[in-house]
């Protein structure tokens, strides 16, 4: 009986693959240029980044009005969510500084005389709601080798114009990129009275 049947279970599995839709990719960078080339101003080791446990996934999560998680299966994020998100924050820290990220990386000798820095972010809320896409992340910055370190916050709201998950990781990268401009400019900040930018 089992044997008969193995066929037409193997047609049925082959139809319901090729009947699944196909994945899409999604980025939360924007693809912007980095600006201008040209040797690094400071060195950055950026620890790898922690993010919320229900949106720590390869596939799109977007949150209903009722709180419940949607799980879109057929939209997964180009890369890890923590790395998508390291990524930006290291463009962010070039632009804004001029500052290369080191981790994990051998620091060449000529390099050494430069500034050097320690960021950790935590990302606290990574959500995809109705009303919008909400980004916030705690970070520390310090001057290694061992400088007082500065515990900032900051928190970024972008519209969300659909209910699909292009829509959500569009609002999701606008968000998140502001707050990895608010990371960059508290290294930028860092010394003065006020490292944490406002807001």
């Amino acid at each position: 009986m089992i044997r008969r049947l193995a066929p037409v279970l193997l047609v049925l599995g082959l139809a319901a693959c090729a009947a699944s839709p196909p994945a899409r990719y999604h980025a939360l960078g924007d693809g912007a240029p980095l600006g201008s080339g040209g040797g690094a101003e400071r060195l950055v080791e950026l620890l790898p980044v922690a993010v919320p446990a229900a949106a720590d996934r390869n596939e799109i999560v977007l949150t209903g009005a009722d709180g419940r998680l949607d799980v879109r299966d057929n939209d997964l994020w180009a890369g890890s969510l923590p790395d998508e998100l390291r990524g930006l924050i290291a463009d962010e820290l070039w632009r804004a500084a001029k500052a290369t990220d080191v981790y994990a990386a051998p620091v060449p000798q000529g390099a050494l005389a430069l500034p050097q820095y320690r960021v950790a972010a935590r990302f606290e809320r990574f959500e995809a709601r109705p009303e919008g896409a909400l980004v916030a992340a705690t970070w520390t910055v310090r001057r290694l080798p061992d400088g007082p370190a500065a515990a900032c916050r900051a928190a970024a709201h972008a519209p969300l114009p659909g209910a699909d998950a292009e829509a959500a990781a569009h609002a999701l990268g606008q968000a998140s990129r502001s707050v990895a401009a608010a990371i960059a400019e508290s290294l930028l900040r860092l010394g003065g009275k006020s490292p944490c930018p406002a807001g």
